[in-house]
């Protein structure tokens, strides 16, 4: 009897144990960012639609103003209301520089509407601001793959992979590109 009572408690530990080991399969696993860091390239509101302004990592540098296009407002998801009231509030991170916080709301937006290439576009266009051209890149290729038959929207976003390629240095790929987008 004591045999089958040290079993039974030793069974009932280990897949006590094996329970709080495994997580909850509802959770996603946090994913580490091995990207590149990003430039410090942040827009100004106040400067104009065409100027952006690069913040150097040493904050006692101060900061360059160059004259850069920054993108058009993005367009808006028709399907699913939080994940319209999400694209607009990570639009807002976005311009008052608060990329975590955008980059947050889109990643949410992305897990309620996996399928939506608006969300794609958002996510390319914020890394791309942020300097991750490859990243920005692979985004916006999963939006077009997603947005086949919106003509509009795969314009846009060939357009915006032309930029990120432009800024990334890749001019070839970035008239490439725009050839593609003018197609639409």
């Amino acid at each position: 009897m004591k045999k089958v009572i040290t079993t039974g408690c030793g069974l009932l530990l280990t897949s006590l144990l094996a329970g709080c080991m495994g997580g909850n399969a509802n959770i996603n696993p946090i994913v580490e960012d091995r990207s590149v860091p990003g430039n410090g390239v942040v827009t100004d509101p106040s400067a104009g639609s065409d100027v952006a302004v690069t913040t150097p990592i040493d904050p006692g540098q101060g900061f360059t103003v160059t004259n850069t296009q920054v993108a058009a407002p993005t367009p808006v998801s028709n399907s699913n209301p939080a994940v319209i009231a999400l694209l607009q509030g990570a639009q807002e991170q976005q311009q008052l520089g608060e990329y975590s916080a955008a980059q947050s709301s889109l990643e949410r937006a992305q897990r309620i509407a996996p399928r939506d290439p608006h969300v794609y576009y958002r996510l390319a266009d914020l890394r791309r601001q942020q300097g991750q051209y490859l990243q920005a890149e692979q985004f916006a290729l999963k939006g077009l793959t997603l947005a086949r038959g919106k003509s509009g929207l795969e314009r846009k976003l060939w357009f915006l992979i032309a930029d990120i390629r432009s800024e990334g240095g890749d001019h070839n790929g970035a008239a490439d590109a725009r050839d593609k987008a003018n197609l639409y």
